[in-house]
């Protein structure tokens, strides 16, 4: 049993989050006493357990979402989907549903999965790629599949002249130089390793495609921001940007899943 001091301590602390999770979690507290600390979990796992669609709402966004794909497809062309994609993809959508990035992707796959032109493109392992993935990885697997080919990346550290010294962590791993609304150039990066271990880019460390646009990556505005500050944390220093000229491109397998997925 919690004491009414232990109580309002966790009133208070209940307080500081968002007012609909206080809403849940100060009334309870409030009429009685005991087993507080139980119901603020629960307070706070409520949104996630409203996100957990059933499956009548399942079929309606599927039912709908399918409708509007099948408008391209001739009537001779559609099929049945395969279960091992059918399935899991919808057993899938019941959490992600709600996330228009991934349901779209979820959907098309679907779509493509039921035209006998575009199903021997589609594999069940994309359904797990998806799965694997939130809206950023979707996001900038888009903007890659945009270009065609090697695309040009550098990895880049702050360095310490003369001593062959880097900080680790400094500057991203990868840097493209763009990035997506929202996320930094550390988020890309990441997002740039996590598809690579999907197994649908190929990150080619240390090789390069041609000489040109390197030298725009290695002056961008992103890195030379990040020197300044290491400059004036370390003024006695002498500090510069290093990088190795790299490249990437999307692999036949992550082709086959933009064309299955989109």
């Amino acid at each position: 049993m919690i004491d009414p001091e232990s109580t309002k301590k966790i009133v208070d602390e209940a307080s500081k989050l968002a007012p609909e999770v206080y809403q849940d979690i100060a009334k309870p507290a409030a009429k009685e006493i005991g087993d507080v600390a139980g119901r603020t979990v629960k307070a706070l796992l409520a949104p996630v357990r409203g996100l957990l669609w059933g499956w009548e709402k399942i079929e309606q966004v599927v039912t709908e979402g399918i409708n509007k794909r099948f408008e391209k497809i001739p009537e001779e062309r559609r099929k049945t989907p395969d279960p091992e994609i059918a399935v899991p993809l919808m057993q899938a959508l019941t959490y992600t549903a709600q996330n228009e990035t991934l349901r779209e992707m979820y959907l098309n796959l679907l779509a493509n999965s039921m035209d006998s032109a575009m199903s021997k493109k589609t594999h069940p392992s994309f359904v797990e790629i998806i799965k694997q993935m939130n809206s950023l990885d979707a996001k900038v697997f888009d903007k890659l599949s945009q270009q065609t080919g090697y695309q040009k990346a550098i990895n880049p550290n702050v360095e310490i002249k003369g001593q062959g010294k880097v900080f680790i962590g400094a500057m991203p791993e990868w840097y493209l130089g763009w990035i997506i609304v929202g996320y930094d150039i550390f988020d890309i990066s990441a997002s740039l390793v996590r598809l690579s271990k999907f197994g649908l880019i190929d990150l080619l460390f240390d090789r390069t495609a041609g000489k040109d646009g390197y030298t725009e990556l290695e002056t961008a505005k992103d890195l030379e921001n990040i020197l300044i500050n290491y400059q004036k944390v370390k003024p006695d220093m002498d500090l510069a940007i290093k990088s190795h000229k790299s490249v990437l491109h999307i692999n036949e397998y992550g082709l086959q899943f933009k064309q299955a997925c989109k």
